[in-house]
């Protein structure tokens, strides 16, 4: 059994080092025979299947498992065949439909040049058709993947869908109006779509088809939305980049040094390169929300139950954290259109869980309150923000006021509190659902702060401070090692955070505001071998979904070279205060927004903040 093995890493290892080199070389175990030369293919072709076989004997008595890490190379490599191959074709087939050869001919230009809303509005009237609209933003997903690396899986079916949208616009049923009537949008990959893995950079997840669409899928289908194109995540949802060993990095669409954000960086990639126009992330710990703020785009993330998360692939959701489905769009508008538009739809019909609350039009239209009071802060105290940041919090605290609104100042309670007890939850089962799920992978280096933190026993933890300090700082060994050892310590810190919840809502009703103002992060776009060490520094989106408030993200200005001089009083004594200066130093032109936050199932408050903000400041993107 030990030859048999032995073997079959060996095949392995003999299949890996080709496909690396592209060339096919003897091996120790094939007969020295000289024969005609096969194709390339042909070989490939040839050795998977005696490798697939090789694995189903040995896995049949129990010495690797069947489809195990052992394959992985083999899986991704076809995977990664089949894509560029589909990429490529859709390419052509793009080409030739628009008749020149180029993927961005004259008219799908002024398609891409019309404003969200104007789109949407053309393709409601009918006086453009979805099937233009899904080739021009499916030509510029291609072109702006090539540059930040943000597109995973083109939808086969959208062509279809399109052209089924067009035949009842164009046809006896032209009366019929959906909010969304062909509106192409990108869905970040850990949501399902019928056909197509949700793979959460994961190898072992590939070939695993979702048997059906996520809820929110069929919700956008119902409304009229395309589906086109799934877009790269963070490994497992995790870090506050985007990259993964299956899809590679996604890169910031302004400079290619800095991540995009994550964990939906894709999507914020693409929208900001104008490769859509609306899309669907998930947010766990800021995963829609960092990446738009700094992509300079606009970001929701709802109340976790407002809207349906089934279908959506996670690691399991710590107790506690409340993640949910969220969206990303090119401006205040059409984020807002589309909430609009997916709040009036029965969620509960697919998901009863999904409480039915539908969109109230007239707190959004602040019928009953024409002006609201709005609290801010631009710091976290532990975290300090860089100069450009608080800059960015004083101009939307001027936008709100020139709009005729309150501003009061806020001081959240106790965050170095929320800090604790959010870490701590995060990291209640001492990684054990995460590591199972990375068995066998290549661990993406941008998780090895999460690695560090889970991978020694609560008890001892303490004993590894030391090391903790020197790697991360003293910041993320105060905080980020976690302390429950037992189900009775996670009641208690349950127990704990309903606590924390209740002193931040009197806090909120004692200043009687109705919505507040944050930074984002604490600088601008990371440099993308650091977001790592940086996931402590995401207190400001984390604080959010420990309380479950709705929480919006708006841009407001750019990092300027006054901010960058401004850099020399920032304090730099622990490595995360080091690497947030590092992060606003050359980062002249990087958008800078800003976190609008209200009370639970109070989106059509935000989405009024979003507007009132969006039509005071001067950001274009």
């Amino acid at each position: 059994m030990q030859a048999l093995q032995h073997l079959h890493s060996s095949f392995v290892n003999e299949y890996c080092s080709r496909a690396k080199s592209g060339k096919r070389t003897k091996s120790s175990f094939m007969a020295t025979t000289e024969k005609p030369a096969r194709s390339s293919a042909g070989w490939s072709k040839a050795l998977d299947g005696v490798l697939h076989d090789l694995n189903n004997v040995l896995s049949s008595v129990g010495l690797v498992e069947k489809d195990s890490s052992l394959l992985s190379d083999v899986k991704q490599r076809e995977q990664n065949q089949q894509l560029a191959a589909g990429h490529s074709s859709l390419e052509q087939e793009l080409i030739t439909a628009g008749g020149s050869d180029t993927l961005l001919t004259k008219e799908r230009k002024k398609v891409l040049a019309l404003s969200p809303t104007e789109l949407l509005q053309k393709l409601r009237e009918g006086s453009m058709s979805a099937v233009l609209v899904l080739q021009s933003h499916q030509a510029m997903a291609i072109e702006e993947s090539k540059r930040t690396n943000c597109v995973t899986e083109f939808i086969p079916d959208a062509k279809k869908w399109a052209e089924s949208l067009d035949a009842v616009k164009f046809g006896q049923m032209s009366d019929v109006q959906l909010p969304l009537h062909g509106l192409p949008v990108s869905v970040t990959d850990s949501i399902a779509v019928q056909g197509l893995d949700s793979t959460l950079g994961l190898r072992k997840m590939l070939e695993h088809p979702s048997e059906q669409d996520a809820v929110i899928i069929k919700v956008l289908k119902k409304l009229g939305a395309i589906p086109f194109v799934k877009t790269n995540t963070s490994q497992l949802g995790l870090s506050p980049g985007c990259s993964n060993p299956l899809w590679g990095m996604t890169v910031h669409p302004q400079d290619p040094t800095r991540t995009a954000g994550g964990s939906s960086g894709g999507e914020a990639a693409l929208i900001s390169g104008r490769g859509s126009v609306l899309g669907f992330g998930t947010d766990l710990t800021g995963g829609v929300r960092l990446p738009a703020g700094w992509c300079g785009v606009v970001s929701l993330k709802p109340t976790s139950s407002r809207l349906s998360n089934k279908g959506v692939t996670y690691v399991p959701a710590p107790m506690g954290i409340s993640g949910t489905v969220g969206m990303i769009g090119r401006n205040g508008s059409i984020v807002v259109e589309a909430t609009k538009a997916i709040l009036s739809a029965d969620f509960n019909q697919h998901d009863v869980t999904v409480p039915p609350l539908t969109w109230n039009d007239s707190i959004y239209l602040g019928m009953s309150k024409k002006f609201l009071r709005i609290g801010w802060f631009d710091t976290t105290g532990l975290l300090p923000s860089t100069p450009g940041v608080r800059r960015a919090v004083a101009e939307a605290i001027a936008a709100y006021k020139k709009a005729g609104h309150e501003l009061v100042a806020f001081s959240p309670p106790e965050l170095v509190e929320g800090l604790k007890l959010f870490m701590d939850l995060l990291m209640a089962d001492q990684g054990s659902s995460a590591y199972s799920l990375l068995k066998g992978e290549l661990v993406d280096p941008a998780l090895s702060w999460y690695k560090q933190c889970t991978s020694v026993p609560p008890q001892v933890r303490h004993l590894t401070k030391p090391i903790m300090r020197r790697q991360f700082g003293d910041i993320a060994a105060d905080h980020c090692l976690g302390s429950l050892c037992s189900i009775a310590d996670l009641w208690k810190k349950i127990i704990e955070r309903s606590d924390y919840c209740d002193r931040f809502l009197q806090a909120w009703k004692k200043e009687e505001i109705d919505l507040l103002v944050s930074p984002v992060f604490p600088s601008p776009a990371p440099k993308k071998e650091q977001c790592g060490k940086l996931s402590v520094a995401c207190l400001s989106t984390m604080l959010f979904n420990l309380l479950d408030y709705p929480a919006a993200t708006v841009p407001v200005c750019r990092h300027t070279e006054k901010d960058e001089k401004e850099l020399d009083k920032f304090e730099t004594s622990d490595c995360v205060y080091e690497l947030l200066k590092e992060s606003a130093t050359g980062a002249v032109g990087l958008p800078l927004s800003v976190q609008v936050v209200a009370l639970p199932f109070c989106e059509e408050l935000i989405c009024r903040g979003i507007i009132d903000l969006s039509k005071n400041v001067n950001f274009k993107l």
